[in-house]
């Protein structure tokens, strides 16, 4: 189904608090981001999407989060709060950009707890990985070499730097679903947005202040 810019903006935005309950393991977060690379993204793709996270939903009725699995440039993977991401906390503002939730039609309605466990285990994995000055050049590389429609050269491949949408799909790839293959070699968030087997859940706006 992909989902589309013109689909988007048809949808009505949720405040998160309200539309959570909606949220579940494996879906996945695309954000119009305003960071300095994600904008090179968004300008070179051509796409309204330049950010994409994993959601990891933890616990049960008595103790429910709902985390975001996500690879962050100068910082490298982390896992944080959906509700501090998106509504800002201490120092940190609001989300400012736009938000939708989508879904792979692969991905089992729940997933099964083999798939959460090693969904989990390959994103815990990477947890904390830091990306050095040498791993961002190479990031840079993959990023100008795959919107250039280069076929990348083996060693520029990640291994274990990723940024955002190679994160999330190398995630998918860990249960055996392909997430919007690229022949380039190269995963944009506008690629995730387009695969056809990807359909909207909702998409979110802060709460209200």
């Amino acid at each position: 189904m992909a989902i589309t810019t013109a689909q988007f903006e048809a949808m009505t935005p949720e405040p998160y608090s309200q539309a959570r309950y909606k949220l579940q393991t494996g879906d996945i977060m695309l954000f119009s981001s305003t960071g300095v690379f994600s904008r090179v993204i968004e300008h070179f793709t051509d796409s309204l999407w330049s950010h994409s996270a994993l959601v990891w939903r933890v616990g049960d009725a008595a103790f429910d989060r709902v985390l975001l699995l996500e690879s962050i440039e100068n910082i490298g993977i982390r896992a944080v709060s959906a509700a501090n991401r998106i509504n800002g906390a201490g120092s940190a503002k609001a989300y400012d950009g736009k938000l939708v939730v989508v879904r792979h039609k692969l991905m089992p309605d729940p997933l099964t707890p083999a798939m959460v466990s090693e969904m989990t285990r390959f994103g815990l994995d990477h947890l904390g990985y830091p990306y050095n000055p040498e791993e961002l050049i190479m990031i840079a590389a993959r990023v100008a070499l795959g919107l250039a429609g280069v076929t990348l050269h083996s060693q520029l491949k990640p291994v274990n730097s990723y940024i955002c949408s190679e994160f999330v799909a190398k995630c998918y790839e860990s249960v055996g679903v392909t997430l919007a293959p690229d022949v380039r070699g190269y995963m944009a968030p506008s690629d995730i947005a387009d695969d056809p087997n990807i359909y909207p859940v909702v998409a979110l706006c802060p709460d209200p202040a």
